[in-house]
């Protein structure tokens, strides 16, 4: 009689675990759901895990809206991009990982995705509206752009008029010939701002040339010396700062007046206070890069559903003027990047910032 009981209480436990399995399957399979199918299981999930490397105070309060609207509890946890990535990478061969939402910038995009750590997105409702090119990345299926950001110079309205700024590369550097230590940059190894200047500077002191390639071209890089010489020849009219922070702290102290910088970095440091209102932003005609970051979803995220209708809010045309009102970024659709001037390739922009810092920093 106990012989029969065990029997049956092993073959229900088997059969209970074999139903938990196939509920879970069914669970994260998606493929031939209607969207509306999606939301409902959206919201039996009822959660998911957003990782993004910046700004998480600020991002978690900006994600109520989407956590009142759908019922599903978002969290933000603390890391790095370089940390997601590696945790991503790790976890690939779990059944079910700990990771959901993935926040990339659009440069990493194929390192990560040659891992074969990403699930495709195109159930998306209007994937084909969404911005699938940014920084010069084909997204493809994997990634959609959320957060476009931008290069330019930062200003002091009160200190230059909108009419007397350097628009084409001459008068930029007329400007800092005629008003010595008064433009500040980056050191290129604290902040990209800065870096996106050297690059400008290589484009137009150099001549163009195509930076975007994979492969690093030594007597192009031989060449650089003539930009090098010419940042040499006016390091007591320039200023290199520490920094993106620095560059605009010492333009909001009134000691420079025009600084490479970031869009939505000038503007959350404004919408913190911890730098006045006042100071002005825009893109001068020879160009400064704008790039952006995208979002993408775990292979084996715990609540894939979820993090669709995540994505599915915050790329809305709607979502997209909020976070532009709220962080200054620019918002992004299927035409979003395809005219931008770009950064360099990963190669490229390594190769330029030691060379940048053996020939220039270290002399």
């Amino acid at each position: 009689m106990q012989k029969n009981i065990r029997k049956l209480v092993s073959i229900g436990l088997t059969a209970a675990a074999f139903a938990v399995t196939n509920f879970a399957l069914a669970a994260t399979d998606l493929s031939g759901k209607s969207w509306s199918e999606i939301e409902a299981l959206a919201k039996k999930e009822g959660k998911v895990t957003v990782s993004v490397w910046y700004l998480q105070p600020q991002f978690r309060n900006f994600v109520k809206e989407f956590e009142s609207q759908y019922g599903i509890k978002l969290k933000v946890p603390e890391g790095t991009m370089d940390g997601n990535i590696n945790k991503l990478i790790a976890e690939k061969n779990l059944e079910t990982g700990k990771m959901d939402v993935v926040v990339l910038n659009a440069d990493r995009l194929s390192n990560v995705a040659k891992n074969d750590t990403l699930t495709k997105l195109n159930q998306l409702p209007n994937f084909d509206k969404l911005n699938h090119h940014l920084q010069g990345v084909d997204l493809g299926d994997v990634a959609v752009g959320y957060w476009g950001n931008q290069t330019g110079l930062a200003y002091d309205p009160l200190r230059i008029k909108e009419e007397e700024l350097p628009q084409s590369w001459q008068e930029m550097e007329n400007y800092i010939d005629k008003n010595p230590k008064k433009f500040g940059y980056s050191d290129p190894n604290g902040g990209s701002s800065g870096n996106a200047f050297i690059q400008r500077a290589l484009v137009y002191i150099n001549g163009d040339y195509d930076y975007r390639t994979d492969k690093i071209d030594e007597a192009q890089m031989a060449n650089w010396k003539k930009t090098w010489d010419w940042f040499s020849s006016k390091k007591d009219s320039l200023i290199r700062t520490a920094s993106n922070a620095d560059s605009l702290t010492r333009l909001n102290d009134g000691e420079l007046v025009i600084v490479s910088a970031w869009q939505d970095h000038l503007f959350s440091l404004q919408k913190q206070d911890a730098i006045t209102d006042r100071l002005k932003f825009y893109i001068p005609k020879f160009g400064m890069p704008g790039g952006g970051n995208v979002m993408t979803v775990a292979k084996n995220a715990p609540n894939p559903a979820a993090s669709l209708v995540f994505i599915h809010w915050i790329t809305s045309p709607e979502v997209q003027q909020k976070l532009s009102q709220e962080f200054g970024v620019r918002p992004l659709d299927s035409q979003s990047g395809l005219k931008d001037t770009l950064f360099f390739s990963a190669p490229w922009r390594k190769a330029e910032m030691e060379s940048f810092t053996k020939e220039v920093i270290s002399r």
